[in-house]
């Protein structure tokens, strides 16, 4: 590896620690979740064990299934690096970190981070932050590793510039909302809203240069974008009638839409793993 990457490298890692520890200092503790809810309450509501009689572990089966997708993200982004598709590689390794703080905080240990000790409970906990920021930072890194592989001059230029301004922009309202505590600056529809976009100009981009040059590659990334649009179809059609509660109050099974998702997303990074990776590294 070049010197010059190896610095890029160090000032990356050194930023990233640094705003982490800065959502951990100014991590918002005045933020209730809405509407209000007891510790008591929270844990009536979903399934919960006990683990060691010291920590509570909130919906098991789900934290279990987004701790394998998280792994297969990891073992998906070594496999890239391995194969010298670097930034590809290291896009994953974030998404894959990202995945395991949501696990923690939105499944696992949610109720010890955010209940636990509290009259309410919280909002969000720095874990759940620190997933915001360490998935911007893979989305970013996706947008770069793509613009040089399907784009030249002018659109490579634009793209490299909106994931990186995207992920700088983004990253100081995060901390703009962790540390003023505005419940909105910290929420996932702002992060939606920021990063989705980038999706849509990889579909595009892929289209286009499939009508032109009927590259196997961008085919395999234009089944890739449709198969993540019905990923989130697919999450939204289970989340938005509350299929969740209604199950786990009629049958006492928990299935929720996150765990409709994550499943999703294992089916879709199998994919990346056995036809997009191939074609990714001839």
């Amino acid at each position: 590896m070049r010197e010059n990457h190896k610095k890029w490298i160090f000032i990356g890692l050194t930023v990233y620690g640094v705003v982490l520890i800065l959502l951990y200092m100014f991590s918002p503790s005045g933020v209730l979740s809405a509407p209000l809810i007891t510790p008591t309450q929270f844990l009536e509501q979903r399934p919960s064990v006990s683990l060691f009689d010291i920590w509570i572990i909130i919906v098991p089966s789900s934290t279990i299934i987004v701790y394998v997708l998280g792994v297969q993200i990891l073992y998906l982004g070594f496999t890239l690096i391995k194969s010298k598709q670097h930034v590809w590689g290291i896009s994953l390794l974030f998404w894959s970190l990202g995945t395991l703080l949501a696990g923690t905080s939105y499944q696992g240990l949610g109720y010890e981070l955010k209940c636990s000790g509290n009259e309410y409970c919280l909002y969000t906990s720095w874990f759940e932050l620190s997933y915001l920021f360490t998935t911007a930072i893979s989305i970013s890194l996706m947008g770069l590793a793509f613009s040089k592989r399907f784009t030249l001059n002018s659109r490579q230029f634009l793209l490299k510039s909106y994931s990186g301004v995207a992920l700088i922009v983004y990253t100081i309202v995060l901390l703009i909302g962790s540390i003023g505590e505005i419940r909105f600056l910290m929420s996932y529809e702002l992060f939606v809203v920021f990063f989705m976009p980038l999706f849509v100009v990889f579909f595009v981009i892929n289209i286009f240069n499939y009508y032109k040059n009927h590259n196997p590659l961008d085919k395999s990334f234009i089944t890739l974008w449709i198969l993540f649009l019905l990923v989130n179809i697919a999450y939204y059609g289970y989340y938005i009638p509350g299929f969740t509660q209604s199950l786990y109050e009629n049958t006492g099974i928990w299935f929720s839409a996150n765990d409709v998702l994550h499943v999703a997303l294992i089916g879709w990074f199998v994919y990346f793993q056995f036809v997009v990776k191939k074609k990714l590294v001839e």
